[in-house]
């Protein structure tokens, strides 16, 4: 998983070959030590100014906006040698759970859309007739995921329902996220792009274990991690508390159906309990 633990910030600028300065700001990161984060950072950050002196006709070749997920890391389960799973706060601050090898796939979804200009019309002023609609698309992504584990027999998974579409959880066996198999997989059921994308990217599988936060009332965090400063983590820490309170009366999954007959393997058991114990309420509290 690539998931660093450090993170530094370097500048580095200069004339351009129309004699204006320009500077750029860039991140490195580490999974070792806060100084092989600085030296990345200050690499990246001349790179982009050497690729912006160029032209930037050569984008591709420079990588300075390409980088892992910038998230403060809560909790590591397993040695360091062999991870289980991380859990991060995303940049918008929800907990997500990062598993090495547990396989998540969301499938969202698709959105109601008319047939035409009358239908369109119909529906913006009948609520019954949206709801029908998206009871219907709810209807057939769900016989689409029946579908999809009536033609793989041979997976085994837990079936959870959130606030805009299904989760699968794999408990059939460990999968590698770079592999041509998960690749395949996440095609079949639909998964989002951008996620397959990042799983490939991030070398791990990700769910979010906490509410978004417009979706409770809460506002965005006030800053990004890491902090500039002890004030500004003093901020965030206030927020977060803030967030925290309201996810309380919130749930992000509820368990629909277990497919097939799952492995007794410890890192899926680990990873089922965390995620479980996190997204789902014991009430029928509303999914966020």
């Amino acid at each position: 998983m690539l998931i660093p633990k450090f993170w530094e910030q370097a500048n580095y600028g200069g004339e351009d070959r129309d004699g204006r300065h320009v500077a750029f700001s860039v991140w490195g990161w580490s999974c070792e030590s806060a100084a092989d984060a600085k030296e990345l950072a200050s690499e990246r950050a001349k790179r982009a100014f050497d690729w912006w002196v160029n032209g930037g006709q050569r984008r591709a070749e420079y990588d300075y906006l390409d980088q892992p997920l910038r998230e403060e890391i809560v909790e590591t389960i397993g040695s360091d040698g062999d991870q289980t799973a991380v859990i991060t706060r995303n940049r918008y601050g929800a907990l997500v759970l990062n598993s090495a090898s547990v396989c998540f796939v969301d499938v969202d979804f698709p959105k109601v859309q008319s047939s035409g200009f009358l239908d369109a019309l119909k529906m913006m002023f009948s609520k019954r007739m949206r709801d029908e609609r998206r009871a219907a698309l709810r209807t057939a992504t769900m016989e689409k995921v029946k579908s999809w584990a009536a033609s793989n027999p041979k997976r085994a998974f837990r079936l959870y329902r959130t606030t805009a579409g299904f989760r699968l959880l794999f408990t059939d066996t460990l999968y590698k996220p770079t592999s041509d198999e998960v690749r395949r997989l996440l095609e079949g059921l639909g998964s989002d792009s951008l996620y397959r994308r990042l799983t490939e990217k991030q070398g791990c599988f990700r769910a979010r274990l906490t509410a978004k936060p417009w979706r409770v009332g809460s506002r965005k965090p006030p800053n990004r991690y890491p902090w500039k400063d002890a004030d500004a983590e003093i901020k965030y820490r206030k927020w977060q508390r803030e967030y925290e309170a309201k996810c309380r009366a919130y749930g992000v999954c509820e368990l629909v159906e277990v497919f097939g007959k799952g492995c007794a393997d410890e890192k899926i058991s680990t990873v089922v309990a965390l995620h479980d114990k996190h997204t789902c309420t014991k009430t029928a509290a509303p999914l966020a």
